[in-house]
């Protein structure tokens, strides 16, 4: 019994742990974007006018604020539910699998509908204003329906997989789980790409022959095989920049939205493709792929440990009420469902947690395709310029104050990119 009470207290001391350290990076983020002002001194003026660091520090501040507010509501959300469906749901109701899906999917729907608001503000009021987005309500109402359909979809699938498995392998649900996302995440690497992308996007190749020859001769130079380059149709949305690297193995491609090849000159447009190769040059992919592996049998290792006490703490209160119908190893039925809910939660919050971490790896992974960019095209200038032209259509926070980069920031600040850029020596 000491074993199980020490297991049980184990459990809630990090679950509470790991909920106020979310809640607590929630708020140091909100005081630093409170706190976001235009960026100065004569390195950012020299590449930046101070009309734009003005706009870009507004924009920064309030996409912050709607952002936190999202992540807030959402976990207040969630708690809410699983406090409600706790104190209501008998412990001895029999819980079909069936039954269990409509739950998850019915949970998922709530979030969806309680974030709406927050979602139509940032991704479309917000865009509109800072003249960022050209798309109609209709369209961009459609791209939400869709988002969201696929995210119930893969969220309500893997809820409905921890309880099955929590209930017919009690033991060892964890490891099982652990197995089945990985082969989750490394199939969604190839299948995302020709699946899912496409829903959003109109995906031509590059047809620019000239351009594909000094392509290809960047890639000889960097000792990789282009697969695929693919141009989206990105400008009937939105006036930001982006390229992007996606898939795995066959359905590897570099995609370019059709803003970069259109209002940009070809020495950017390169910059941008050899800073992509960058990253299959040193194998990022494969980095960003092991590592996404190890943080879910991580993750699912820890729910594990978590569930351990729970259940511990289930057994002691079935005991003392004299609670009937178990699922075979002690629990009620519908302590299944329970669970998952709760273990969904911690995920949530121990993702977020791990998110500076990530950032961290993230951002040594673009400064080796950004040097590597620089050494294929032998052009620090064109990829200057391009980063200024990406921080001006994009509206980047060009400066951050240290706690927004290291606790947010995927890629280095543009001021820190540009001044690598020109650092001499650069070019190695």
């Amino acid at each position: 019994m000491n074993k199980t009470m020490a297991g049980t207290i184990w459990s809630y001391n990090f679950s509470i742990a790991a909920i106020a350290a979310g809640f607590v990076m929630l708020a140091i983020l909100l005081a630093a974007s409170i706190m976001i002002r235009p960026a100065t001194g004569p390195d950012v003026l020299s590449h930046f006018s101070s009309g734009f660091l003005i706009k870009a520090a507004d924009y920064n501040r309030s996409a912050m604020l709607i952002s936190i507010a999202e992540r807030f509501v959402s976990w207040a959300a969630m708690i809410a539910i699983v406090a409600i469906f706790w104190k209501n749901a008998h412990a001895n109701m029999r819980i079909a699998i069936y039954w269990a899906i409509l739950i998850f999917i019915a949970f998922n729907l709530i979030l969806y509908i309680v974030m709406l608001p927050l979602q139509y503000w940032q991704g479309f009021v917000l865009g509109h204003r800072f003249g960022l987005s050209n798309q109609s309500l209709p369209a961009w109402f459609i791209d939400i329906l869709k988002d969201r359909a696929i995210s119930l979809i893969i969220n309500s699938g893997i809820m409905t997989l921890l309880y099955v498995l929590i209930i017919k392998l009690p033991k060892t649900w964890w490891i099982a789980a652990a197995a089945v996302l990985i082969l989750f995440f490394i199939l969604a690497s190839f299948v995302y790409p020709i699946v899912i992308d496409p829903l959003f996007y109109k995906f031509t190749p590059l047809k620019d022959e000239v351009l594909l020859k000094e392509i290809n001769a960047m890639a000889d130079r960097a000792g990789i095989k282009i697969d695929k380059i693919l141009i989206a149709d990105a400008s009937r949305k939105t006036n930001t920049v982006n390229a992007y690297f996606s898939g795995i193995g066959d359905t590897k491609r570099i995609v370019i939205y059709d803003n970069l090849i259109n209002n940009h000159t070809r020495g950017e447009v390169l910059s941008v493709i050899a800073h992509e190769m960058g990253h299959w040059r040193y194998r990022h992919i494969l980095y960003n792929t092991i590592i996404g592996c190890a943080e879910i049998i991580l993750l699912v290792f820890i729910l594990k440990m978590v569930q351990s006490g729970i259940a511990s703490n289930t057994e002691i209160q079935s005991a003392r009420t004299g609670a009937g119908f178990s699922a075979g190893f002690g629990q009620p039925i519908n302590f299944g469902v329970k669970l998952v809910a709760i273990l969904f939660i911690l995920y949530s919050f121990i993702s977020y947690l791990s998110m500076p971490l990530d950032n961290l790896i993230s951002r040594q992974f673009e400064k080796q395709a950004d040097r590597a960019s620089v050494a294929l095209t032998g052009d620090p200038a064109a990829q200057v310029k391009i980063f200024e032209n990406l921080a001006i259509t994009n509206l980047s926070d060009v400066k951050p104050g240290k706690t927004l980069e290291y606790l947010i920031f995927s890629h280095p600040p543009i001021m820190d990119r540009i001044n690598a850029s020109l650092k001499p020596g650069s070019k190695k």
